[in-house]
């Protein structure tokens, strides 16, 4: 069926509750984050004109996810990422409904599922030692465009080396990712005083800002965990957080991406007047 933007947040709040329940159960932890995180604060729940949830997970917490998700889910949803989805373009992981479309017109061939989703974008540990920190955050970039060439090549105005990228092997390209993660797994043990963070483009964050004891902040119908000092996470996110943008820049992700494409294909009931 055609849906509206209320009918896209209130399925992607039904894949975040199902997701906060799992997580609960299996005590891993994991943070509001972006515009999810500032709806929270400044709204209570969705910014208006979202069309999306963030959140932010401790990468190792994310592998457990992973482990027991297909087991522990009660609705039609899957965890995607790129060990589960041969041609998956990102870094980041998403958990997404079946029976619905979310898809930018741009990348509609590209053949990955295409639901309605929310994102996980992983918390990863860092070096202390600024250069190495750097040399890390580096090699990461650099799978990731190999990852992305897999959308690259529908794009218009790119260079050679984005062009030579779209040649690579998709198994070099999960290598890549996979040696990556890996560099950033070695400091597990260490108390190390930085993590990266994948959204916004990739930021470097004192772990203190998010990992300490989490807040619990309303969103929508419940309380979900927001990083221990919030609003430092937002300030260094977005600046001045509370000022909401000019009405020619409230709006979703179609802005960013061009045309989505959004339909729910289930029984979902639009109609209902709370999230469901």
């Amino acid at each position: 069926m055609e849906c509206n933007l209320r009918d896209i947040q209130k399925k992607q709040y039904q894949i975040f509750c199902e997701f906060d329940r799992i997580c609960k159960k299996h005590n891993i932890r994991y943070y509001m984050a972006q515009g999810t995180l500032l709806g929270a604060v400044r709204h209570k729940g969705y910014i208006p004109w979202d069309d999306d949830i963030d959140v932010i997970i401790p990468f190792d917490e994310l592998s457990r996810l992973m482990e027991v998700f297909d087991s522990e889910k009660q609705l039609d949803f899957r965890i995607n990422n790129h060990t589960t989805e041969k041609h998956y373009p990102l870094t980041w992981t998403k958990i997404r409904a079946d029976r619905t479309l979310s898809r930018p017109v741009q990348y509609r061939d590209i053949p990955v599922h295409w639901g309605i989703c929310i994102d996980l974008f992983p918390i990863y540990p860092v070096s202390d030692n600024k250069f190495v920190r750097k040399l890390e955050i580096f090699f990461f970039k650099l799978a990731r465009k190999m990852l992305i060439a897999e959308m690259t090549k529908y794009e218009e105005n790119h260079n050679i080396v984005t062009r030579l990228f779209e040649k690579i092997p998709y198994c070099i390209r999960h290598l890549a990712v996979d040696v990556s993660q890996g560099i950033f797994a070695l400091h597990r043990a260490r108390d190390t005083q930085y993590v990266y963070l994948t959204c916004k483009g990739g930021r470097v964050m004192e772990k203190a800002v998010i990992e300490g004891e989490a807040a619990m902040l309303p969103f929508e119908a419940g309380e979900y965990p927001a990083p221990s000092d919030y609003h430092r996470y937002l300030t260094e996110m977005f600046g001045d957080y509370m000022t909401p943008p000019p009405p020619e820049e409230q709006r979703g992700h179609d802005m960013r991406l061009g045309e989505i494409e959004w339909a729910i294909y289930d029984d979902f009931n639009s109609d209902k007047g709370e999230i469901i």
